[in-house]
């Protein structure tokens, strides 16, 4: 089994759009959105609903009223302005779960309880298994719910002996990338050519050349600004990628997601083409 995992600098790349294409190239195969702050792969691939499972990654302060006196001392002491008084009181929202309050109350009245951060499922869809979450509003520790799914994905390919597992994952260097990481055998990376896309893709880059990734990297757009594709192109070979493709601009890209579909599905076009070319370079390259 092979782990293709797909990456961008930043958000609206077209880096879903691309790991719907290649999972419907290498379908039957796994699928899991690791992108869980802002999940959006299941609209193109429109999974039957599986069964729900909670996740609790966090903790937020809770007060016993029978136990606290109302001093204020906690609402004082709270950086996040999460506790209102009288009576006292705790907004999730606000609660970061630092414990603060807890270690300083004055009467043992509150404590850290497990909350809700995520609800995560194995579904059905016509390419495969997919294995997808999302996250509760303003809810964090996306990088422990990404590393979960993970670990079921790879649980589920090796059960049905799928010969590809392809992840979407999410924009930017942060931790629900980090936890994305591990044991991938090739990563690719989708940019725009664009001068804050060029930034971006340079900081993802380097975060991947310290982890001694298989890099690729696959231009969205290419045609919007040749001379910055090259600019693009240029660093990503000095930082040990290779030049998967270039995707024209095409209108029939929007076509297609308002249809659900994933570019592999529909008759070909300019970016569809590509696209498929881009997969082709990267199989090829896998197999060696």
């Amino acid at each position: 089994m092979k782990q293709i995992l797909v990456l961008s600098g930043k958000g609206g790349t077209g880096k879903t759009t691309v790991a719907g294409a290649f999972a419907g190239l290498a379908a039957p195969c796994v699928i899991a959105d690791c992108d869980v702050d802002a999940a959006n792969l299941h609209i193109i691939l429109s999974p039957k609903e599986g069964e729900v499972n909670f996740f609790y990654g966090g903790k937020k302060a809770f007060i016993d009223p029978v136990k606290c006196v109302n001093c204020g001392y906690c609402a004082k002491l709270c950086r996040f302005e999460a506790i209102s008084f009288p009576p006292h009181r705790v907004n999730e929202l606000s609660c970061e779960g630092c414990g603060v309050c807890v270690w300083n109350c004055l009467t043992g009245a509150i404590t850290l309880k497990e909350s809700l951060s995520g609800r995560w499922s194995v579904s059905e869809c016509r390419l495969g298994p997919f294995v997808g979450a999302r996250l509760e509003p303003s809810a964090e520790n996306s990088g422990k719910l990404v590393a979960l799914l993970k670990k079921e994905a790879v649980k589920i390919a090796e059960a049905v002996k799928a010969r590809y597992l392809i992840l979407d994952g999410a924009p930017g260097i942060g931790c629900p990338v980090l936890a994305s990481l591990s044991g991938i055998d090739a990563v690719v990376v989708v940019a725009e050519p664009t001068i804050s896309g060029r930034s971006d893709f340079i900081r993802l880059a380097e975060l991947l050349k310290n982890q001694g990734m298989r890099t690729f990297l696959l231009v969205n757009k290419w045609d919007i600004n040749p001379q910055e594709t090259e600019n693009i192109e240029r660093i990503a070979l000095d930082f040990g990628f290779k030049i998967s493709g270039r995707i024209p601009f095409d209108i029939k890209v929007v076509e297609t997601m308002l249809n659900k579909k994933v570019l592999s599905e529909v008759p070909d076009f300019p970016a569809a083409v590509e696209i498929k070319k881009a997969w082709n370079f990267l199989v090829s390259d896998l197999k060696e």
